[in-house]
């Protein structure tokens, strides 16, 4: 499980490999990028509604590219966490 600050220089620099890979944001809790092993890069939320006795559920932003930068993309994933908090 890597950790680093997600912007276009570290999304794109992200290896493939012989399977999914993660990072995670260390700005956002639960906002990563995940590169599938044919190379696909989507932004993903990861987050718990319940505590922690709760399932981990993964939603998917969008893949990389436009209209999804790792700028909008944080926006928007600091907008489902605000939902998920308020319970929607």
């Amino acid at each position: 499980m890597a950790t680093g600050k997600i912007s276009k220089r570290t999304v794109d620099s992200l290896p493939v490999g012989p399977k999914e890979n993660y990072l995670w944001d260390t700005d956002l809790k639960g906002f990563g990028v995940k590169i599938t092993a044919a190379g696909s890069i989507s932004y993903i939320i990861q987050f718990r509604m319940g505590g922690r006795e709760a399932k981990t559920r993964r939603f998917t932003i969008g893949s990389h590219g436009s209209p999804w930068t790792p700028t909008t993309a944080r926006l928007e994933a600091g907008a489902i966490v605000g939902d998920c908090c308020a319970g929607h």
